[in-house]
């Protein structure tokens, strides 16, 4: 696996206008039609798509982030996807628990608060759409400050998803943890995305995520099932195979064979100066 010197990472002020821009167009066309109940591929594509734009923007100068225009745009952001995270675990869980036996009415029950909570996202989500995006002229933008910043975040991304590595690779009851490292990777990804350079440290990130994403669901089916009764033990421990299956694959699969290589290309950073992963 080879990536480019770290410090040839670079974006230019134009390309980063460009691709904010069409960002910003493209979270705009998601939330063009959207239904009243919108489905589980809408929500997780327009997820994406705002995670992709806080990303970038904050690699932004911060008086430009400060602007009364910025700040709404941003608080906007911010808020659907608060709005739209537990909207998503009810579709993971509608998923997820689909594959098991269970008493009729818990799916009914689940697919009722979808419901519900997809009409209050829907709500903030039109609020979105209706907060015009601050428009960055190049001028606006420093190239040279902008990589430097890209290059300082993925560094720190690094340094963080590293000592999330060390936790996890021996312990699968670190549930907390996995699900940062999964957060911690999905930035990474956006980051080295957002330089333009397809890469193989992006293929490999984007499998750790889609990883531990099938992780993170199996934990959240688990965590709602638990206390709901002995009917509902079996499934459990069926998800629990499920479960150890999917982070032994992980392990073996993934880590074991990749965090050199991501160490090497200076993506994973492992150091003294190592930030505490976030609780």
């Amino acid at each position: 696996m080879a990536c480019a010197p770290m410090g040839s990472l670079w974006i230019g002020r134009k390309s980063f206008e460009r691709r904010h821009r069409s960002s910003v167009k493209a979270l705009l066309k998601l939330l063009e039609n959207l239904p009243d109940r919108p489905s589980p591929d809408q929500i997780h594509d327009l997820r994406v798509a705002v995670r992709r734009i806080q990303v970038m923007r904050k690699l932004l100068p911060k008086d430009l982030r400060e602007y009364p225009d910025s700040k709404r745009f941003d608080l906007a952001l911010k808020s659907t996807m608060k709005a739209t995270s537990q909207l998503r675990d009810l579709d993971t869980l509608v998923e997820t628990l689909g594959k098991q036996t269970l008493p009729a009415d818990t799916t009914v029950n689940l697919k009722n608060q979808r419901s519900d909570f997809a009409a209050t996202a829907r709500e903030v989500m039109v609020s979105l759409a209706g907060t015009p995006a601050p428009r960055l002229h190049p001028s606006l933008i420093r190239g040279r400050r902008v990589s430097k910043r890209l290059r300082n975040r993925i560094r720190r991304q690094g340094r963080i998803a590293a000592a999330l590595v060390q936790q996890v690779a021996t312990d699968e009851s670190k549930v907390a943890e996995l699900h940062s490292l999964r957060k911690e990777v999905k930035k990474l990804r956006y980051l080295l995305e957002l330089a333009g350079k397809g890469s193989p440290e992006v293929d490999v990130l984007t499998e750790w995520q889609e990883s531990l994403g099938a992780i993170h669901d199996l934990d959240v089916a688990v965590v709602y099932l638990q206390g709901k009764g002995p009917e509902f033990a079996k499934a459990i421990r069926n998800i629990q195979r499920i479960r150890h299956a999917r982070y032994l694959g992980f392990v073996n699969k993934r880590v074991h064979s990749q965090t050199n290589a991501l160490t090497k290309s200076r993506i994973l950073a492992v150091g003294p100066e190592s930030p505490a992963p976030p609780t």
